[in-house]
């Protein structure tokens, strides 16, 4: 705006220097020259308008940033609540699951015992009848068996499992001597025949004890190699079939990790 008045000023002296001007043009000028600062004045006071609306909306935004940040405090320190209350559900979860575990490890340490107070001693004697009253020569078998994956050797330990199911398929012993059986080929890494193997014991002696443990070895062994569908079944079937055994609430556990359907 000052430009345009400076430049109408120019013409001004211009046209009195050429002594041409008019009481018509001096007027004409004048009157452009109020009406240009009328202008001026209005733009002037809408810009101080809206210089005092720009600093309410700050004031106000400032404010509402205020707000904000306070409400988001807030439920930032609701969620850490929630999580130290969820921490702790699952550390207690974690702990009744690591008892299962380790009743499940007993167990299985206690399997291993089976059997071995019936070997001789120096005179020949039978010691104590093992646990499900196997006979001697059948509970020797087992026990011999039992002491040589006890060592790892579990080549030799297989061909002793496989002679006592083909000589006492149906001894109390033989869910068990099955189940170690598929347990020597889980040691080695031959997975897909340990799963199967662990599947002989439910079709074989699906009543025994250690038809759920061999239900949910196999599961696990499918997960790790990344069957989840074939793992759920497994988990699913310890579940379906054996829901008062300590691997009932394992399986669910896992089932709940894979979102089992």
């Amino acid at each position: 705006m000052k430009l345009r008045v400076a430049g109408l000023l120019v013409v001004l002296v211009a046209t009195g220097l050429g002594a041409c001007a008019t009481k018509k043009d001096v007027d004409s000028i004048q009157d452009e020259l109020a009406s240009l600062a009328s202008r001026q004045d209005d733009m002037e006071a809408r810009l101080a308008e809206l210089d005092n609306s720009v600093s309410l909306a700050l004031e106000r935004q400032g404010s509402l940033l205020v707000t904000v940040r306070g409400d988001l405090m807030r439920q930032l320190d609701d969620m850490e609540r929630e999580l130290v209350e969820i921490q702790e559900l699952l550390g207690q979860s974690q702990v009744v699951l690591q008892g299962l575990r380790d009743r499940m490890e007993q167990r299985q340490q206690d399997r291993i015992s089976v059997g071995v107070m019936a070997i001789p001693d120096s005179s020949g004697a039978m010691g104590a009848e093992p646990a499900g009253g196997a006979g001697g020569d059948a509970a020797e078998l087992y026990a011999a068996a039992i002491e040589q994956f006890r060592r790892g050797a579990y080549n030799t330990a297989r061909t002793g499992f496989q002679d006592f199911l083909v000589t006492y398929p149906a001894d109390e012993l033989a869910p068990d001597a099955q189940y170690y059986l598929a347990e020597t080929y889980r040691e080695e890494g031959d997975e897909e025949l340990a799963i199967r193997e662990y599947n002989r014991v439910v079709e074989l002696y699906p009543n025994s004890r250690a038809a759920p443990t061999a239900l949910y070895k196999a599961g696990l062994l499918q997960e790790e190699r990344g069957n989840r569908d074939s793992a759920c079944q497994y988990f699913q079937r310890v579940l379906a079939g054996y829901p008062r055994s300590d691997e009932s609430r394992l399986a669910g556990d896992r089932a709940e990790r894979l979102n089992c359907n």
